[in-house]
């Protein structure tokens, strides 16, 4: 499979979540077929929606979920090898086994076999938002559509085009052989699940050799791609804890030509780290430790440059923020373009060493 490997340190939630959701499926499985179904977890990567397609031996069932509540307009994918789809939906139907046989050797779900698959996806859906609900606050998830996908091939457009986690997974029906399948959300989701940062094993081998984790930022993103790229005047370092916030700093910081270098959960700003760049730091509500982050690389140095970026502002965090003495304070969710105009003022306010 394409993409890069997430790093088990920063995404440990994400992946008790994962876990739980599997052993949620293969119990719902084992109930609906009557035969046992054993699913084991496996690991869970980071990439785009061509590199999962392109990278699929063999054509998958998809079950699609809308997820709801807090996570309204996001989705949820299980795709099973096609014979596996077409054994579980044949079962569901009490297909005798020949027939099953035969439909697995066609290799095309259809007819009684894709009924069942939605309904098998109506009752997996249902479980894996009991499980859902237990573990995370103000969501919920309901099956949406099915459909099949080849490799390279995603004629009905059943994945978002989006940076995705996919969690890799083992799963045997009875006695057939034993096969891979998928569960699969977007990116954004999946830092909200993880209640922080993802990394990848290839950002970690970066940020131990002094580059900056850029795995996220490679994949594709048409929004992205649209923005002109400035030519490059200095590092902004990024010490945030919501994906959407990291997004809005890497549209700015392509807008003025700073070369954005993210810093994982739980990491603390180091003042003499960065005395040559700009230290952008988010300030979830309930928290305040941040304000102690900006206040002491100002001391260190008064020419350090620290935006804060304050979630749901009010007047005392703006005058917690005023007295940490940062340099630009705004409010989050905040326009790309006016954080981009901001961070230019913080570059053209630096005098030039030539000369």
């Amino acid at each position: 499979m394409g993409g890069s490997v997430l790093n088990a340190g920063s995404s440990s939630e994400l992946n008790r979540l994962f876990d739980l959701l599997t052993n949620s499926a293969a119990e719902t499985a084992t109930s609906l077929v009557g035969k046992t179904v054993v699913i084991r977890s496996g690991e869970s990567r980071l990439l785009d929606h061509d590199a999962l397609i392109s990278s699929l031996p063999v054509p998958h069932g998809v079950a699609c979920g809308s997820l709801d509540k807090a996570y309204v307009d996001s989705s949820m994918w299980v795709m099973l090898d096609i014979k596996d789809a077409i054994a579980v939906s044949g079962m569901l139907m009490m297909t005798p086994g020949e027939v099953i046989e035969q439909h697995r050797a066609a290799g095309v779900i259809e007819g009684e076999d894709a009924e069942a698959f939605a309904e098998l996806g109506n009752v997996l859906f249902s479980g894996l938002s009991t499980t859902l609900r237990e573990n995370i606050k103000d969501i919920d998830v309901r099956f949406h559509q099915h459909g099949v996908v080849k490799p390279g091939i995603d004629a009905e457009g059943l994945l978002d085009q989006s940076v995705l986690v996919a969690h890799s997974f083992t799963i045997q029906v009875g006695d057939y052989p034993e096969t891979v399948g998928y569960l699969v959300i977007d990116l954004a989701t999946a830092e909200k699940w993880n209640q922080g940062p993802i990394e990848t094993v290839e950002d970690q081998e970066q940020a131990q050799t002094g580059g900056s984790p850029s795995t996220a930022s490679r994949l594709e993103d048409p929004r992205f791609e649209e923005i002109p790229a400035a030519p490059i005047r200095g590092a902004l370092a990024a010490f945030v804890s919501h994906s959407d916030v990291f997004r809005t700093l890497r549209y700015s910081c392509r807008r003025v030509g700073l070369d954005l270098r993210r810093h994982g959960k739980g990491e603390i700003p180091n003042p003499a780290a960065h005395r040559e760049e700009i230290v952008a730091v988010d300030v979830p509500p309930g928290e305040e430790r941040q304000f102690d982050w900006c206040k002491r690389i100002k001391e260190f140095s008064p020419e350090n440059r620290v935006v804060l970026l304050l979630h749901h502002p009010s007047r005392s965090r703006v005058t917690q923020a005023f007295l940490s003495r940062a340099d630009v304070i705004l409010g989050f969710p905040c326009d790309d373009a006016q954080l981009a105009q901001k961070l230019n003022g913080l570059l053209e306010a630096v005098p030039s060493n030539e000369g």
